[in-house]
């Protein structure tokens, strides 16, 4: 009994401590946002655009265009001319804003079929493009977006700078809501406090000269993850990205139970694949808690004077990180509300047992994940340049 006892308050020591540095990082990240960041001089900027459908396109587009940046132009790439995004495209090159060119990849050959639209765009940089940026369609960019993400490099030197998604719900589905929560916990944790070279490539910007010095063709040859090749080469090449706290990206998802799952374990793949130590970093992060809290039961059940109040710290540390969150979206995007956001902050709060799961069980799967579904292609990586294309859908 003795054993068990110690056990427990060993266990739910552990926990407390993981919740304070968590709840700590989150407010670290919410402190002082949202920052004001004006680059001091506007290289010229090309930003990559890798699209496939017309998903969100009409709200996305407009957005891109209209940057608080005078000296930037749009290179779009898409797999085929029968994809409607094209289209789509095409029409915008003769709109005002800023100019667009669109060019057409062709079907991957053994890489994703993201990284392939990705090179074919790098083929049309010229000579004056002194920054490289890169950003995902299914995303709804401020008119800071851009630049933020100038401002670092040109303001303070840095040689490249990320940002990270926050996913809002599109619909009122309670797994949309879900995955929008347990992408904040990741969302809210300040890059550089985490020992990892993180790169998203849905929001990085680099000078031309870093894009060469890594030889970002090399590594993205027979690819599927653009950013976790993109973060190894900075790694080897000794380079840091670095993340602005307020270079978040508005993402908007809707998703079934299966399709959270899915787009979890697919995520935790590449991660897997790619960086493997850092995928036993968040494996055991997110098993912790519910394997200390099985261990803590005993105690629990015993009504020990120590267990309960360690308990009731810990939610409320839980609900404190859910208010920093909420602060973290209200300073960055004042204007999102309504009953389908409140939607979302009381999944956070009262689901996270099961997003908290959901989220552990998707790191738990990558290992057992022998293809990685992704845009209606099915893909076999065996490493990571070691791709086969296996199956796709009907080209768009």
């Amino acid at each position: 009994m003795a054993v068990t006892n110690l056990v427990s308050e060993a266990a739910l020591a552990l926990l407390s401590a993981q919740s304070l540095l968590s709840t700590l990082l989150v407010a670290a990240y919410r402190r002082g946002l949202p920052r004001a960041e004006i680059p001091g001089s506007e290289p010229n900027v090309a930003v990559i655009l890798p699209v496939r459908g017309e998903r969100n396109l009409d709200r996305f587009l407009p957005l891109l265009r209209a940057q608080e940046y005078q000296r930037y132009r749009i290179i779009a790439s898409v797999e085929s001319t029968n994809d409607p995004a094209f289209r789509l495209l095409r029409a915008a090159e003769t709109e005002p804003g800023a100019p667009i060119e669109t060019t057409v990849a062709g079907l991957a050959k053994n890489a994703g079929q993201k990284v392939w639209n990705l090179l074919a765009a790098l083929e049309l940089l010229r000579p004056e493009d002194d920054i490289v940026a890169f950003i995902d369609a299914d995303t709804l960019p401020t008119p800071l977006w851009l630049p933020r993400l100038v401002a670092v490099i040109v303001n303070s030197g840095r040689p490249v700078a990320t940002g990270y998604r926050w996913m809002t719900p599109a619909d009122d589905q309670w797994s949309s809501c879900c995955l929008a929560a347990a992408n904040a916990s990741i969302a809210a944790l300040p890059r550089g406090a985490l020992p990892m070279t993180i790169v998203w490539g849905g929001s990085v910007a680099m000078k031309r000269k870093t894009l060469e010095a890594i030889a970002i063709e090399d590594v993205w040859r027979g690819a599927i993850s653009d950013d976790a090749q993109m973060a190894e080469a900075l790694r080897r090449s000794g380079l840091v990205a670095y993340a602005p706290r307020q270079a978040l990206l508005l993402s908007p998802v809707a998703c079934s139970w299966r399709e959270l799952l899915a787009f979890g374990v697919r995520q935790y793949r590449i991660v897997y694949i790619h960086q493997p130590k850092n995928w036993a970093i968040a494996l055991v992060s997110l098993w912790a808690p519910p394997i200390c809290l099985a261990l803590a039961a005993p105690s629990l059940a015993a009504g020990s004077l120590l267990a309960w109040p360690a308990l009731g710290l810990i939610l409320a540390l839980a609900e404190a990180r859910t208010r920093l969150r909420r602060g973290i979206q209200r300073a960055l995007w004042p204007d999102i509300g309504g009953p389908r956001d409140e939607r979302r902050w009381r999944a956070e709060r009262w689901l996270r047992p099961v997003w908290l799961f959901a989220h552990a069980l998707c790191a738990a799967g990558a290992p057992l994940s022998r293809t990685i579904d992704w845009a209606g292609v099915r893909y076999r990586v065996a490493g990571p340049q070691n791709v086969v294309v296996e199956r796709r859908a009907d080209p768009c």
